[in-house]
């Protein structure tokens, strides 16, 4: 094929013909204007014409033809008619211009190669061994003279012209041909290496965009020159953001961070720690980071890698393992204090009450008998609050609608002494069932602490917001949010253990009763909270089987 499939080789070659030939009119039409030769040079002229118009029909022929190596040829084919015609016209054997078959011969065996360029150094020999016989024989006569006056056309010289111009026109064809095939082969090599390197860059840059940890890599100083698409999505930042960035500025770290990176990767390969980092969206999220050094091939160091992971589900997980186990200690614990003190609470309530009977109403001695029974019956709740965390009894899980379960416990909170004429409730509800197998008793034990807690947590009154959700990452979701006081950060996971009650006249055991029923159920907490703005508690359920949709696509609610 024509080297290059494109349409420079062709467009080129007719482009080239125009100028040489117009070059070569102008000339003639300069020596003819100065000098007044006494040959006559129409010769030129006329091949000129015949040149532009071939040109004319090969440009016709373009758009049929394009880049075909046929087309090439049949240029080419004519090329060495034009020259030969321009040897005839200048002296036949005598020509200085029968050089021209030779930039035909190189420019076949550049653009159709080796084949080519063979092809055309014998259809150049013919035409001017045809021309030299012609002339030789009388066939055509000699131009401008007419006759063979001071013209060597010996048949020794003859044969000298023939073998000389066919060894020049296959040598010539040879060697262009052989560096043409040279260049087309190592052109060949070069698009292969350069496409296997565009694949191998393309590939490389998948698995980098691909992998779910973030990367950076920074510069000596510290400033990031590349992100992949996981930091860009932990960070929230996007690429154009980051780059040129310190990353000292994006950690919110102080300067003698990469001082401190250095000097650890002085004693190790890598430099392992964690961080607290506030994403741009807001939440605090908590990243594992491995720093290395980058170096180039020469083991030049460039700069710093910093591999990253989002660490902040499992660092909670950790806690809800430690919490879990220290809550079943305490349990055990509990339930052993508990039956050993709810005999002699019994026995000291009682003789309390028999005492009282004897003392007048009003008197400081019935008061303090009062005192005694009061706080003997909020021990009692709390020795009964200890023995349902620590013993909660058997487990009946049953198949249940979570929306309804939840929607009675409601209305019993609304009619609870709890519900003061300041709160209000908000409930929405997904519009179809959500099923789920729960201890319905105990489910309801959990939606009733919550409820209480939120609600005490708006003692000047508020709006407690009830959901209940059919699908959140593949579970059932119920969340309690008031518009209380909240928690700080460290309060969070203390108010899930035993006796970390955040109220006054409160056992502490609430949300820890919450806590060991949700795991019982394979479930989830999660809390958020902020001092000062209130608190919401989800609580994550695994569905039951999937039953019919009962509404229409997408989610309404309904509310008190």
């Amino acid at each position: 094929m024509v080297q290059g499939e494109t349409r420079g080789p062709v467009v080129s070659l007719m482009t080239f013909r125009v100028v040489v030939i117009t070059t070569l009119l102008i000339s003639t039409f300069i020596i003819e204007l100065v000098f007044r030769p006494e040959v006559p040079l129409r010769p030129f002229y006329l091949l000129g014409a015949c040149t532009y118009l071939l040109t004319l029909l090969y440009a016709g022929l373009y758009r049929f033809m394009k880049e075909k190596p046929t087309f090439v040829a049949l240029q080419l084919c004519g090329d060495l008619g034009i020259v030969t015609g321009l040897v005839y016209a200048t002296g036949g054997s005598e020509s200085p211009l029968s050089f021209l078959y030779l930039i035909v011969i190189i420019t076949a065996s550049i653009l159709l190669f080796r084949r080519g360029g063979f092809f055309m150094a014998i259809g150049a020999w013919v035409l001017y061994a045809f021309l030299l016989e012609a002339l030789y024989f009388g066939v055509l006569p000699v131009y401008p003279r007419g006759d063979l006056t001071g013209i060597d056309l010996s048949e020794h010289r003859v044969l000298y012209l023939l073998f000389s111009h066919l060894f020049s026109f296959l040598t010539v064809a040879y060697l262009t041909s052989h560096m043409s095939e040279m260049l087309r082969k190592a052109g060949e090599n070069l698009e292969a290496r350069e496409n296997d390197l565009a694949e191998l860059r393309a590939f490389n840059e998948d698995i980098i965009s691909s992998i779910n940890s973030g990367l950076i890599t920074t510069t000596v100083s510290g400033r990031i020159t590349f992100t992949n698409r996981a930091a860009c999505e932990i960070t929230g930042h996007p690429p154009s953001h980051l780059a040129g960035m310190r990353i000292e500025e994006l950690l919110a770290e102080g300067e003698s961070f990469l001082t401190e990176v250095r000097q650890a990767l002085e004693r190790a390969n890598r430099y392992r720690f964690e961080r607290e980092f506030g994403a741009r969206g807001g939440e605090t999220l908590f990243l594992g980071f491995t720093a290395s050094v980058l170096r180039n091939k020469e083991g030049v160091p460039l700069g710093f890698t910093f591999i990253f992971q989002d660490l902040t589900d499992i660092r909670a997980l950790e806690e809800e393992v430690g919490l879990k186990k220290r809550m079943a200690a305490l349990g055990e614990m509990a339930a052993g204090m508990a039956h050993e003190l709810r005999n002699p609470l019994a026995s000291i309530s009682g003789s309390v009450q028999f005492l009282r009977r004897d003392l007048p109403e009003g008197s400081s001695q019935a008061e303090l008998m009062e005192i005694i029974l009061n706080e003997s019956r909020r021990l009692d709740q709390t020795i009964r609050d200890f023995l349902l965390f620590a013993k909660p009894g058997p487990f009946t899980p049953e198949q249940v609608d979570l929306a309804a379960l939840l929607s009675d416990s409601l209305k019993l909170l609304q009619n609870s002494e709890e519900f003061h004429p300041s709160h209000k409730l908000r409930a929405q509800f997904h519009p179809e069932r959500i099923p789920v197998t729960v201890d319905a008793n105990r489910m309801r034990q959990v939606f009733w602490n919550l409820s209480k807690n939120a609600l005490k947590a708006m003692p000047e009154g508020g709006t407690l917001t009830v959901k209940a959700l059919g699908e959140i990452d593949g579970q059932a979701l119920v969340s309690f949010a008031d518009e209380g006081m909240g928690m700080a950060e460290s309060e969070v996971t203390k108010n899930f253990q035993p006796f970390h009650g955040s109220f006054r006249q409160s056992t502490g055991l609430g949300l820890a009763i919450v806590y060991r029923i949700v795991q019982e159920h394979q479930g989830r907490i999660r809390v958020k909270s902020r001092h000062g703005s209130g608190t919401e508690i989800q609580i994550l359920l695994p569905k039951a089987q999937a039953v019919p949709r009962r509404a229409a696509q997408g989610e309404t609610w309904t509310g008190y």
